[in-house]
Parts: C-alpha cells; sequence; structure tokens
C-alpha cells in the first residue's frame, strides 16, 4: 500500500474493499453505523473461517480516527491491515495469529469531519454537528488564502505576548519587568466577530471544537467536563452517532480481548492505569509489562505521562469505559513523537501537552523550528508576515497584523507525509505486541483414570482434561472481567461417551500462562470418539477428538 498521501473517505472505502477483493477467504466488509452526516463507519473483519468463526475467536480489535483530525491514526490502521495481510502464508507467526484469532479494523470513525480536515483549512476535533451556536470574537478563518489557519499577532501596547529576542519568530508570554514593546495580541487567523467593547480586548471566539467524541463513554462521564459553561462531554453520554455505533459494536462483540485505540500526536502508549491510576495490581501490572514491550519495539513513552497526583483526566474515555464496564484491556497509542524527533534528548519527565517552564518553552520551540528547517523542508513554520487585514484600520493607526506560525496539521498533529510509513510501521510494531498477548487456549492432555474396584461395580472411570492457556491475558482478557462477570465463563463438555454426572464442566476464568483440570466420570463401554469442547466468550472455542478403547480387564479365576 502506498503511503504518499493521507486518504479521503473513498480512499480508506476502496482500500477496505480491496483488501476483500485480494484476500477473499479472510476478508469481509461491514458497516457498525452511520455518521452524522450519514457515511457508513467501515469495519473489516479478519478471520480464516476453516479455523472457526470470528464469533467463536478470541479478536484483537484497532480502530483509529475517533478525533477527526488525527488523520494518521486511521491510516496506521490500514497500514498494519497491509502489513498482515500481506504476510499471511509467507510469515509463520503472523500466519499463525491470523488463523487463530479474529481481527476487527474501523480505520475512520469520524469520516465527516476528517473530509473536512483533509480538504479545507478548518480543524476539528468531534463530529461536523455544530453543537454550539457561534461565539463572539476572532472567528478562525484563512485570511490570507494559503490553505492554513493559523495565527495573527497584533501590536498592542497591553498586548501579554512578546517576541523572543533571539528568534523573533517564538512568542513568549510578557513578564513584570517587560516595559518596552512592542507587545502583541495572539489569536488564530481569522476575522472579527462582536460589538466594539469586545473588539477593544480582543480575544479569539471560543469556537469549540464542539464535542469530543472521547468523553462521551458512560465510565465516569462528567456533564461539566472541562468547563460547566460550555462542556466537551455533550448533554448525555453516547450523543454522538459515531460514538454510539462504537458502544453498540464493542457491546456486541464480547470476544474482543484486547483493543488499540490510535491517536495521534505524542509517542506514547497509554493504558487505563495512566488515566485512572486506581487500579487492582494483576491488572495494572500486565497493563506496565504490555506497556514496556511496545516502548521497545517503538520507542514511545509508556508510564509518567501526566502530572505526579493527575487522576481521572479523562472522564467518560473510551479506553477506560472499555476496561472498567467491558474488562477489555484496552490501550491508547499517540503515534507521532513529535517532540521527541526535534529533541532526541529531551527529558522524559516533560510534558507533551503543555510547557511547565520557561526553560522548557523555549527548548521545544527552538528544537521545533530546527527540526522543520532540515527535515521537512521548512513547510510546517511560516515566518510572520504584514498583512492588510480588513477589519483593523492599517498600518496608519498604529495596529499592524500579521500572519504565521505553525501549521498544525502535518508537522505536529500529524507526520509529514514522507515521514508516515515510519510513523505507521511503529503502530504495527504495537499492535503485534497486543495481537500475540491474547489468551491462547490449548487441551494439552486427555487422561483415563480408574479404580479397580469402583470399575467392576459400574465400569466408570474418571477422564481428565488438563486445559491450559498458553497466552499472556488471562482467558477473560482482564482481572476486572472476571471481577465485573464477563468473560469467566470457560467451560470444559465432552461428548461422544456415557457421562455420569454433568458433561459440562466452569473453569470460570484461567489466567495467563496456567493450567487447570476438568475431571469427568465416564462409562466406555465400546470403542468410541470423545470430543472435548472448551470455549468461552472472550477467549474462543477449541475442539478436541480422541479415540478410547473400553478398559478391559481379566476375570480373578475362582478358587474351587
Amino acid at each position: 500500500m502506498k503511503m504518499d498521501h493521507y486518504f479521503l473517505y473513498d480512499e480508506v472505502a476502496e482500500a477496505l474493499r480491496d483488501f476483500v477483493r485480494k484476500y477473499p477467504a479472510l476478508c469481509s466488509l461491514s458497516s457498525i453505523g452511520k455518521t452524522y452526516e450519514g457515511r457508513d463507519i467501515f469495519c473489516l473483519t479478519v478471520c480464516n473461517p476453516a479455523t472457526g468463526a470470528a464469533e467463536e475467536k478470541a479478536a484483537f480489535y484497532m480502530d483509529g480516527n475517533l478525533h477527526s483530525g488525527e488523520v494518521a491514526s486511521s491510516m496506521a490502521v490500514l497500514y498494519v491491515l497491509d502489513q498482515w495481510l500481506s504476510a499471511y502464508g509467507h510469515d509463520a507467526t503472523i500466519t499463525g495469529l491470523l488463523d487463530r484469532y479474529t481481527v476487527y479494523a474501523i480505520p475512520r470513525i469520524n469520516a465527516d469531519a476528517a473530509e473536512v480536515y483533509l480538504t479545507t483549512p478548518w480543524v476539528l476535533r468531534g463530529s461536523t454537528e455544530k453543537y454550539y451556536p457561534e461565539d463572539t470574537g476572532i472567528q478562525p478563518r484563512d485570511m490570507d488564502g494559503d490553505g492554513e489557519i493559523r495565527q495573527m499577532r497584533v501590536s498592542d501596547p497591553a498586548g501579554k505576548w512578546k517576541a523572543y529576542e533571539k528568534d523573533p519568530r517564538i512568542m513568549m508570554q510578557r513578564g513584570p519587568e517587560d516595559t518596552e514593546g512592542p507587545f502583541y495580541t495572539l489569536v488564530p487567523e481569522g476575522c472579527f466577530k462582536g460589538t466594539p467593547e469586545e473588539f477593544v480586548n480582543l480575544r479569539a471566539a471560543n469556537i469549540q471544537e464542539d464535542l469530543d467524541p472521547n468523553r462521551q463513554f458512560p465510565f465516569e462521564w462528567n456533564k461539566e467536563y472541562p468547563d460547566p459553561a460550555r462542556p466537551t462531554s455533550g448533554p448525555e453520554p453516547l450523543h454522538d452517532k459515531e460514538v454510539k455505533a462504537l458502544y453498540n459494536f464493542v457491546c456486541t462483540h464480547p470476544n474482543i480481548a484486547f483493543h488499540m485505540n490510535f491517536h495521534t500526536y505524542g509517542g506514547l502508549h497509554i493504558s487505563p492505569a495512566a488515566f485512572c491510576p486506581h487500579l487492582d495490581a494483576p491488572d495494572g501490572e500486565a497493563m506496565r509489562q504490555l506497556g514496556l514491550a511496545m516502548r521497545k519495539k517503538t520507542g514511545y513513552k509508556c508510564e509518567g505521562i501526566f502530572p505526579e497526583g493527575a487522576k481521572d483526566i479523562a472522564p467518560g474515555s473510551y479506553t477506560t469505559w472499555e476496561y472498567f464496564e467491558k474488562g477489555v484491556m484496552a490501550f491508547v497509542t499517540e503515534l507521532w513523537d513529535f517532540h521527541f524527533q526535534a529533541d532526541p534528548d529531551r527529558p522524559e519527565s516533560w510534558s507533551m501537552f503543555f510547557a511547565e517552564s520557561e526553560e522548557q518553552f523555549l527548548r521545544e520551540a527552538e528544537t521545533a523550528l530546527q527540526w522543520d528547517e532540515q527535515h521537512n523542508g521548512g513547510r510546517g513554520f511560516k515566518n510572520w508576515t504584514a498583512f492588510d487585514h480588513p477589519d483593523f484600520s492599517g498600518p496608519e493607526s498604529g495596529t499592524t497584523v500579521e500572519i504565521g506560525g505553525w501549521s498544525e496539521k502535518f508537522s505536529r498533529q500529524n507526520p509529514p507525509v514522507h515521514l508516515l510509513k515510519g510513523v505507521c510501521q511503529k503502530a504495527c510494531d504495537a499492535a503485534l505486541v497486543g495481537f500475540k498477548s491474547l489468551p491462547r487456549i490449548q487441551i494439552l492432555k486427555t487422561d483415563r483414570a480408574w479404580d479397580e474396584k469402583q470399575w467392576r461395580e459400574d465400569q466408570t472411570e474418571t477422564l481428565f482434561v488438563t486445559v491450559a492457556n498458553t497466552g499472556f491475558l488471562p482467558a477473560s482478557g482482564t482481572e476486572q472481567a472476571e471481577k465485573i462477570g464477563v468473560g469467566n465463563d470457560l467451560t470444559v463438555s465432552i461428548g461422544g461417551c456415557e457421562v455420569i454426572g454433568d458433561s459440562a464442566v466452569n473453569l470460570g476464568n484461567l489466567a495467563g500462562f496456567s493450567k487447570k483440570l476438568a475431571r469427568f466420570r465416564v462409562r466406555i463401554s465400546q470403542p468410541c470418539e470423545i470430543t472435548v469442547t472448551v470455549q468461552g466468550s472472550r477467549c474462543g472455542k477449541i475442539v478436541s477428538v480422541c479415540h478410547h478403547e473400553p478398559r478391559v480387564i481379566a476375570r480373578k479365576e475362582e478358587t474351587p
């Protein structure tokens, strides 16, 4: 698959159809629902039907573009599919995984707004539904016609910003000793809407990216997050059509044992333990090990993401809902480690999302500009350029307007196209860690044991079935699943012979890298084929058939 541009919706759909055409024995395409504007949210199912139905196998699930501007995440899902499907039949590891398990893949969730992101200067986070009325202030617009919405710096003696003396491209906050200008007000590139009183204290309009789809899931949903006056969590959980479709999909696919939710940016592997650090030890340790295993493959951080003591920082998030209420081992992988690409020696303690000191702010700004010049042809940052803005009276008024700054779309939020394939390979490496970790149920052996006295009385004996989980994750996927009564239904049943008593034994859960024994009382009076079936809603179903002969014991001769 060529990774020479970011795919539009029709191209994503065609790539999925092409997988079905190329690999008809493995792939099927369906829609899990419609977007706000009526586009299908496509899901590709990868399963070898010769080894069992899709719903009878443990499943690895991956998706992308929950946040509509994070288009690299949808390209990553397509890339992983392409790598795995093209390796089937050639690579023993991938072939074995695709024969044993099911893969569900939804590359583009918020298709409407992703289309806006890719075809216009606009940047959206959720759906295209305009939930809040337009605010007053600077309305984001592409004023200079370069196809981007950057920033404007407006000369203002009362402005809170100044140019950095060593590099005037960098804008710094004005401090208590800054008395000599020039100073500026920084606002998005755009036009003004409002009253003269509002123009005096020029500010960016609260042009909300409207609702955040990743704050609309039921677990710890907060109707006031992050601001009671203008929350992004919506009027109720599952407000957006796309969010409701995802919710229904997960609820109707209990075999999902691992979910990889791709986002950009940051270069991070984020488990529910990072979002809500109040987990019991077994799952917390499993998440730690998975994160470290992914880090070895990608170099991305997996710990220390949020400030120390931060808790419940993402109420209503997708993966925390999956873990706490569905017991799914769910990870967010934030692709594209822009900060570390720009500054490989950057301290890992520094946040990816905000500068905690002036030292951090300046170093990040300087290294980002250097990276853009050396590795991106200077396409990411535009020098401040004077602009005759229609809403300002011009240079003679003493007010000047300059447009410049970062083009966020394909420098910081998503990788430039020439780096996209390498980022997608990291997504593939992380996904494979999760895929390999799925529960793997095996029937190790079937033995018979007998007591001669009992056998002479009723010809019954004991059949032992040894069941192992040779995968990393428990049969239920997580300890949390067992706690809430999901997936702890591992059952061993037998048929093909006379069973005295129950023909099925519930083993409950089976931890990763462990074994359990199931016992049955049987009477084998003639040659038979005994079928042993082991199945669980989350770990799948396996069947073994073995031949057994009746036991023959010579009669003891009676003494005359």
